[in-house]
């Protein structure tokens, strides 16, 4: 079984959504570990924030809504854009 490698963000998301929704409803966080690393207006702001203090590895990016919505990448959940040339 493979595991996601955000597995960690994800439940710090959902273990503090509740809170983030009083305070940043809307906006998008960055997520890190286990630690909120910014709340920012666009995820265009937040994705470069991310790659300026992390670099080029997996981090969250949410926006903080009650219900998040239902996203669909084929070629993620398949390894199609790990996949290196022959």
């Amino acid at each position: 079984m493979t595991t996601n490698p955000l597995d960690t963000e994800l439940a710090f998301f959902e273990q503090q959504l509740s809170e983030l929704l009083h305070h940043h409803a809307g906006k998008f966080v960055l997520i890190k570990e286990r630690e909120l690393a910014g709340v920012f207006d666009t995820i265009q702001a937040a994705y470069t924030a991310g790659l300026a203090r992390f670099g080029n590895v997996p981090m969250l990016i949410r926006q903080v809504v009650p219900v998040q919505p239902k996203v669909a990448a084929p070629a993620l959940l398949h390894g199609v854009l790990f996949a290196l040339p022959q």
